[in-house]
This record gives structure tokens, C-alpha cells and sequence, in this order.
């Protein structure tokens, strides 16, 4: 290789449109010859497909590919729904090989060049934007969840908006997770086991607050001091449809509002996965500054901080009951950050509890299933989780991803808890099993 594949907004090449042909071509012809990631995401399958109908000897790895259409591109593009299984499955990642392919941020470039030219479709803008939707849905969250049972107003919703019909959609709240943080957290008496800054995600501040108050209740067992550190979403969404300025506007304005908790030793715990790889992998990329490093550095997920606290000897194991045997969704997000099986671990410390691990992707991605033409292949990609979860025959199911456990829920009708609410009710000695929010 000449050089380093622009695969950050950082780099100067990024923008170029030449660059990133030469780069599709370079990487397309790889994938073609190796197709090992032929099961992940419809991307791979397109992308087979379109490189042999160019075909016209055996040479054509090394010369056909360059007639790659742009639409067969935009194609390719578009049924990539960034679960990055196949740079976790990839030999050929930038440091571990020469050739260092990054597919999954190669289509993020694609898609950031096409929306620059073509701007932000009225799903994306609206999808985009999920602390404006929660705002305007807290004012009336009983009628905007009728509004999302309704069948006519889905029909609407889809004509309108392309959020398909049959998408299970989560409720609002009128009460968010920050106002009742104000009103009811109190800092655990004596000197603190330990301090974070809790950034609660969108989802939780105006979908599950109960999951948020879950996790301050896990964190008050353990005298853990908890500040509130949540003022706007990761900005996953941009970066997903392509809206890339709009992304690292959302990146520079939390790093700035999480710094100062770094400064203070504070550890930064993220509830979703998917936000928690925004900050830990993808804002110094797009960033690059001291701040944005420092930030990914303290981020972690919630079970991994409560494994640290088991691994120094400090995680309360006062557990009163066990879920018995717990079917257990790794996101496609966390596995990515290579932590671990963290959740695995903390779970498994409950009485009676035993733990079967499911590594497949859900097929919910952001907000990719939601959008009318891909809700169908998104429950056909997560068909893998949903089988293996009904193989294990669970009598829990649980996702440290928010998402995933709505997509679960819709793929095999199964209640999915969160690993936190599945630690809060052992600490309160509630059942787990079969007891729903």
C-alpha cells in the first residue's frame, strides 16, 4: 500500500470523491476474492452479485471491477446497517494486516459523500434527531403512544415519514429520566466506593427511565456517586445516515460537556452499547483531539464498570434472587469495543443463575429497521438471535442494547430485560422471572 485508506473525517482525503472510488475499488476487489463476510448484512451478498455479473474471464478480480456501477455503490451502501460484524471477523483490519480494510467505515464515507452532495432525506433529518422527537413526545406522550399502536396512524407514519408500519416502536414518557434524577437522587453517605458520570442516552431519558433509575439504584448499593451527565444524544444516527458534519457537531458539543467529569475522575458510563462505541471508537476518530482520546479513555458500559468493581473486591454481592437460566444477547456494539464478556460475568455472580451467551446480531442497527424499506430484512438478519434464543429455551432474555431487546421482542415475542434491571431486582430480592416493567 502507498497510504493510509481515509476512512476519518479527520483526514483530507476523506472528501475526495476520486479518493474514495479508488479505495472501493482497492477494497471490493479484496472482498470479492476473499467473501468471508458473504453472511453478514446484505451489503456482501449485493456487492458478490454485482462484481460477478461484471465477469468476463478469470482476470476480472484484477481488471472488471473498476465497471463497478455507482448504483450498484449506492446499493451496497444502503444495505449496510453498520453491525460491524465484519470487521470483527475480518483478517485484514488496519493494524492487524497491510491491506487494512475497514468496510464498515469505508460505506460510512460513501454515504457521508452522497449526503453531502444530495443533502438529508426527511426520514433521516427526522430520525436524526431523537432528543427533539423525545421533547415533543413528552408534552403528550398518552397520545403519541396511541398514535404508534394506531393502525391508520401508522399507515401515515409510514406514507409520510417511512417509518414501516409493523415496527414496534418504544413509548414515551411525560416524565423524563432527568427530571426525576433531580428529584430523587441522593449521594451514598461517607467516602464514595467510587465516582461516574452517567450518560443516560436518549432512550433512557425519554423511553425507559426506569432503566435509569435501575442503574442509580445498582450504583447506590455499591456507594457509587453518581453525576448526571446527559445534555444531547451520541449523535449515532448522523453518523449512520451519512449526515457526518451534522455528527461531529454532536461529538465536539458532548465532549466538551464530558470532559470536565474526566477531570474529576470520573468514570463515564454510557447504558446503550451503540452509544457507548460513538464515544469510546468513533469520536476521536472523527475528532482527533486530546479531549475527545481522554473522554473515550474513561467510557465504559455499565456491567463492564460494575466487573471492574468485582475485580478490585468491591461490587456489593448482596443478590437475594436468581433468573435461572438466562438467554443472553451480546450486542453487535459491545463486541466491537472488545471488552469481553462482562455482562456474563456480573450475571453469573446471582444465585441460581446460568448464563448461555447469543453472538449474533439482532438486526435492529439504530434506526435502520425502522425505516419501511428495511424493517423486513432487518428481522431476516436478526433471524439468527432470535433461533439461538429460543434454542437456549430461557427463562430470562436479556440485551445490554435497548434496541435489540425491542427487535428480540418482535422477532420471538419474548420479554427482554436489560442486564441492569435484572441486577436491580436481585438486590431488591424481587423474582425475575416472567415479572415484566
Amino acid at each position: 500500500m502507498n497510504k493510509t485508506p481515509a476512512y476519518d473525517p479527520i483526514d483530507e482525503q476523506y472528501w475526495d470523491p476520486q479518493d474514495l472510488r479508488s479505495e472501493v475499488e482497492r477494497v471490493f476487489k479484496l472482498c470479492a476474492d476473499c467473501r468471508l463476510c458473504n453472511k453478514f448484512g446484505g451489503s456482501f451478498p449485493k456487492l458478490f452479485e454485482a462484481v460477478d455479473s461484471y465477469c468476463t474471464d478469470e482476470k476480472y478480480f484484477e481488471v472488471e471491477i473498476e465497471k463497478f456501477k455507482t448504483e450498484d455503490l449506492k446499493e451496497v451502501v444502503n444495505l449496510c446497517f453498520q453491525c460491524k460484524l465484519c470487521h470483527i471477523n475480518c483478517p485484514y483490519t488496519p493494524g492487524d494486516h497491510e491491506w487494512a480494510i475497514d468496510f464498515p467505515r469505508l460505506i460510512a464515507r460513501a454515504k457521508a459523500q452522497e449526503v453531502k452532495k444530495t443533502g438529508v432525506s426527511l426520514t433521516d433529518r427526522l430520525l436524526g434527531n431523537p432528543d427533539l422527537i423525545g421533547k415533543l413526545a413528552a408534552w403528550t406522550a398518552p397520545i403519541a403512544n396511541w398514535a404508534n399502536e394506531n393502525k391508520v396512524h401508522r399507515l401515515f407514519m409510514q406514507g409520510a415519514l417511512g417509518i414501516h408500519k409493523d415496527k414496534k416502536l418504544p413509548p414515551f414518557v411525560w416524565k423524563t429520566f432527568a427530571a426525576r434524577f433531580r428529584e430523587s437522587w441522593k449521594a451514598p453517605e461517607g467516602e464514595p466506593v467510587a465516582k461516574i458520570a452517567f450518560f443516560s442516552t436518549c432512550f433512557v431519558n425519554y423511553n425507559e427511565p426506569g432503566l435509569g433509575m435501575d442503574t442509580l439504584e445498582v450504583m447506590a448499593r455499591n456507594k457509587v456517586d453518581v453525576a448526571f451527565a446527559y445534555e444531547q444524544y451520541c449523535g449515532m444516527p448522523l453518523w449512520h445516515n451519512g449526515d457526518m458534519e451534522a455528527a461531529i457537531a454532536a461529538a465536539k458539543k458532548n465532549v466538551a460537556s464530558l470532559f470536565p467529569y474526566v477531570n474529576e475522575g470520573r468514570a463515564i458510563v454510557v447504558t446503550n452499547p451503540t452509544c457507548s462505541q460513538m464515544l469510546r471508537v468513533e469520536y476521536p476518530r472523527m475528532l482527533g483531539t486530546d479531549e475527545a482520546k481522554a473522554v473515550a479513555t474513561k467510557t465504559t458500559d455499565p456491567t463492564e464498570f460494575l466487573a471492574s468493581l468485582a475485580a478490585q473486591g468491591k461490587l456489593n454481592r448482596d443478590f437475594k434472587t436468581g433468573a435461572g437460566k438466562i438467554a443472553y444477547h451480546m450486542p453487535c456494539h459491545l463486541r466491537t469495543q472488545n471488552i469481553g464478556y462482562k455482562t456474563r460475568d456480573v450475571l453469573s455472580l446471582l444465585p441460581d443463575t446460568q448464563v448461555e451467551v447469543i453472538e449474533a446480531c439482532s438486526g435492529h442497527d439504530g434506526t435502520w429497521a425502522m425505516k419501511k424499506e428495511n424493517f423486513e430484512a432487518s428481522l431476516k438478519w436478526g433471524e439468527r438471535a432470535f433461533q439461538g434464543i429460543k434454542n437456549v429455551e430461557p427463562d430470562v432474555t436479556c440485551s445490554d442494547c435497548p434496541l435489540a431487546a425491542i427487535q428480540i421482542q418482535q422477532g420471538t415475542g419474548r420479554h427482554t430485560l436489560n442486564p441492569i434491571e435484572i441486577l436491580a431486582r436481585s438486590y431488591r430480592g424481587e423474582a425475575i422471572i416472567g415479572k415484566d416493567r
